[in-house]
């Protein structure tokens, strides 16, 4: 019994003494050769300043009614004067018989579809396209979080899926189905059609279904004479209430924003800037100095201008975004893998090879270093936006060679290790 335990314990210490024995080896490896690596990644970045400000348009208001208004017309819609924007329901009732004059009007046109299509194999083939296609339209909006989206289009493609039922169904009876579902239709549009009114643009304009109370406050009249401290003072008018919506006019609008007067020093009156608002719209845009108002406190108000995307902007207001002066582009590497290094390239088909001083960094490609000269195209914190620049070699290269001397997304950059050198076998 005591040879037993003898044994185990030497077993397990020189089984400990073996681990140890890597572990220091391992170290003592690292310590000599500290050979570490990462992934070089395409990367953006951007000379910025984060600013609050408030969008400003003309707009003006719809007049205010009572009862259940109905809208007629789409977020952001073109509307032009005299045109319908929405609808007034005198009652409840009123309100169920446009609804149930809608499902009608639906059916009809399903009945009236299914009735031209039925014997058109052509015309149930694009039918069949067509809610392919709904299919896949739902999905994406239901992916993105589209509600609004999605909802229209589940209806539409109910509507398809109908119109391809009655097809299969044959032509028996439709007709006399279409003549009776059209005189009801007459019936309850008469009825529907006393219990409501019509609300129409008194200018052409872009609807929009939200009044917050700035549209009598923030008007382009307002930016002559703007300062920092007046455009924080701002405040909703309450008695700017519309539960209809409102109109808004002309094409051009605009954000303004107190700034520091030392981040907008180089900007001038009809430069181009990027801005990119931090939520409500998921684009960048390009928009035009105005101008800048008088110096208060260190601080003016920057007023961009734009006359685009007038339509997706009707719901913002007050809105943090950032101000891009420049955008940069390249591959990502750690500020300790980047080199000024003197090395030794391969000369020209017949020459010797030649000692360059380059900017580089380099590669792992297999068990080797590989030298990859760079140009820096951004410095941020703690890394750098580079771009291949084999050309600084100064050498004649071939194809394969400037394939191999040019660094690309994907590529395994050395970060830490001693003694490199263009060729070099690394563990």
């Amino acid at each position: 019994m005591r040879e037993s335990n003898f044994v185990t314990k030497t077993i397990a210490i020189v089984a400990f003494l073996a681990v140890m024995v890597y572990f220091a080896t391992r170290l003592g490896g690292y310590l000599v050769d500290p050979l570490t690596t990462t992934a070089a990644y395409y990367y953006e970045s951007d000379d910025a300043v984060t600013v609050s400000g408030y969008v400003i348009r003309q707009e003006e208001l719809l007049p205010d009614h009572s009862g259940l208004v109905y809208s007629t017309r789409q977020e952001g819609e073109r509307v032009g004067k005299g045109r319908s924007v929405a609808t007034v329901y005198h009652s409840e009732a009123a309100l169920s018989d446009a609804k149930q004059l809608e499902i009608l009007e639906e059916r009809l046109e399903q009945l009236q579809y299914a009735q031209s299509a039925a014997s058109g194999a052509q015309a149930v083939l694009k039918l069949d396209n067509s809610i392919r296609g709904g299919i896949f339209a739902l999905k994406g909006s239901v992916a993105q979080g589209n509600l609004t989206a999605a909802s229209q289009e589940s209806g539409a493609l109910q509507t398809l899926v109908l119109k391809r039922d009655y097809t299969y169904r044959g032509t028996d009876e439709l007709e006399e189905q279409i003549t009776a579902l059209e005189a009801e239709i007459r019936t309850l549009r008469i009825s529907a059609q006393a219990g409501s009114s019509a609300i129409t643009a008194p200018r052409s304009g872009y609807y929009a279904s939200v009044v917050d109370g700035y549209e009598t406050v923030l008007t382009p009249a307002i930016l002559e004479d703007l300062t920092p401290s007046k455009l924080r003072a701002v405040s909703p008018d309450p008695g700017a209430v519309s539960s209809v919506g409102k109109l808004i006019i002309g094409n051009t609008w605009y954000y303004a924003a107190p700034v520091s007067s030392a981040a907008v020093k180089d900007l001038r009156e009809g430069q181009e800037v990027t801005l990119r608002f931090a939520s409500g719209l998921d684009r960048d845009i390009t928009m035009v100095v105005h101008s800048l108002c008088r110096e208060e406190n260190g601080e003016q108000v920057l007023i961009l201008e734009s006359d685009s995307f007038l339509s997706i902007t009707t719901l913002l207001r007050r809105q943090n975004a950032q101000l891009i002066f420049h955008a940069y582009g390249g591959i990502r590497v750690p500020k300790s893998a980047l080199r000024v290094v003197t090395d030794t390239v391969p000369g020209a088909e017949g020459e010797e090879d030649q000692e360059v001083r380059v900017t580089a960094v380099y590669c792992r490609v297999g068990r080797m270093a590989q030298l990859k000269p760079v140009r820096v195209v951004y410095e941020g914190e703690d890394y750098y936006l580079v771009s291949p620049d084999p050309e600084a070699l100064g050498v004649n290269l071939n194809a394969q060679q400037l394939e191999l001397f040019s660094i690309r997304s994907g590529d395994e950059i050395i970060v830490t290790a001693n003694n490199l050198y263009n060729g070099k076998v690394i563990g």
